[in-house]
């Protein structure tokens, strides 16, 4: 891990040289970690010449977790200019600063703390450096994986008709957590929210909600409205499981469908549809090739078809993407997208996932995540992708 970091860390100066940040505030806890193996209460001040770990709560954990030198307890933010002058004899004048993330109230109070200082936006640096992965990033995505397949593996041994979408999600998950899945799943920008149990079945799979994706679930309430509800599972209808999975803050996310029963022919078909269309994405990928080209090719076999009023999401609410980069966040660089016309690279990781939504009926598709390799894609997420008609 040590190795890791400090690999990191100097890429990441490598491109604020490149576009002028004399130093960088980084206080969001996802590139905290990702920067310092640590993900207590602080901050950490980077520029060409020193790292200055700052932590509120608690820094004997943030010493023993991160390979950083210098590890220093605050308090309160007016205390940063003068930790930052005391250790670097000076305060910089051109400061990068997470900005999708940081709040309003942050920058204002640390545009009083640096009055002489210049702010820049310091999240396309370090998305650009997170969006390959190393060797052990992948390990940590592979090993999530394999708890994705314990989960598929479990479902058909726990599916009952009657049971509530949360009681299968509840089931599902203690599986998961039994093999290291940490639960919560990580996603970036404001009121961003995601967690591990999409399990919708029949006609919840094709409720929309406030989440950028197909389907969104009923959700428990509309507290939380997406995901797994009290609705009671039933024969003969649709069951997407879209379950997610993190170890050691690495992601892998997958999406299978089972049914009760014998599935309608017609929803059956276009499960199939959806297995073709993922087959031919994955076909063209590879380094080199434009994640907008992915995104068109995907159409393009959709309209083939003839499922283009049900892929991606129901008319008039359709999804602007096919496939999203994951790894410590499950909407990082690079997106299969529309508009995206930038090349997959060599150790990106990606998650393709072609959907079908039939309102009233419900929602059928497969997911895999996959890392982009030399010679195409490999998938990091190994459960069986058959639809499974689990016996009433």
């Amino acid at each position: 891990m040590k190795e890791e970091i400090f690999g990191r860390i100097a890429a990441l100066r490598d491109r604020m040289e490149a576009e002028g940040i004399e130093a960088a505030l980084v206080f969001q806890k996802v590139d905290l970690f990702y920067l310092t193996g640590t993900m207590q209460d602080g901050l950490l001040y980077l520029d060409p010449s020193h790292e200055l770990l700052l932590i509120r709560r608690h820094p004997p954990r943030a010493q023993e977790e991160s390979p950083l030198e210098l590890v220093l307890p605050y308090s309160s933010l007016k205390e940063l200019p003068d930790l930052i002058r005391g250790h670097t004899g000076r305060l910089p004048e051109v400061i990068g600063l997470e900005m999708d993330v940081v709040p309003v109230g942050l920058f204002r109070r640390l545009q009083g703390l640096f009055p002489a200082g210049t702010f820049k936006d310091l999240s396309p640096l370090i998305l650009h450096l997170r969006r390959r992965k190393s060797p052990w990033e992948v390990a940590m995505m592979e090993r999530a994986g394999e708890i994705g397949r314990r989960v598929y593996e479990e479902v058909p041994r726990v599916l009952r008709e009657g049971m509530t979408e949360l009681e299968l999600a509840g089931k599902l998950l203690l599986v998961a957590m039994a093999h290291g899945h940490q639960e919560y799943i990580r996603m970036r920008g404001f009121n961003a929210e995601a967690h591990s149990w999409h399990v919708l079945s029949g006609p919840s799979g094709a409720v929309l909600s406030s989440i950028d994706a197909p389907m969104g679930g009923l959700g428990p309430s509309p507290a939380y409205p997406m995901g797994a509800s009290p609705k009671r599972i039933g024969r003969h209808e649709p069951i997407l499981i879209d379950f997610g999975t993190s170890y050691w803050g690495y992601q892998a996310d997958e999406t299978r469908c089972f049914s009760i029963g014998r599935l309608p022919q017609r929803l059956k078909d276009a499960f199939s549809a959806t297995r073709e269309i993922l087959a031919e994405v994955v076909a063209l990928a590879r380094p080199g090739v434009s994640c907008q080209r992915l995104f068109e090719r995907g159409w393009e076999v959709t309209r083939r078809l003839g499922y283009e009023n049900y892929f991606m999401g129901p008319e008039g609410y359709k999804t602007r993407f096919i496939g999203h980069g994951i790894g410590l966040e499950i909407n990082e660089p690079p997106f299969i997208a529309e508009g995206h016309d930038y090349p997959l690279e060599e150790g990106m990781t990606v998650a393709l996932e072609p959907k079908m939504v039939f309102p009233g009926e419900g929602a059928v598709g497969i997911e895999n995540t996959y890392l982009v390799t030399q010679r195409g894609l490999r998938s990091l997420t190994p459960a069986p992708e058959d639809l499974i008609e689990v016996s009433p």
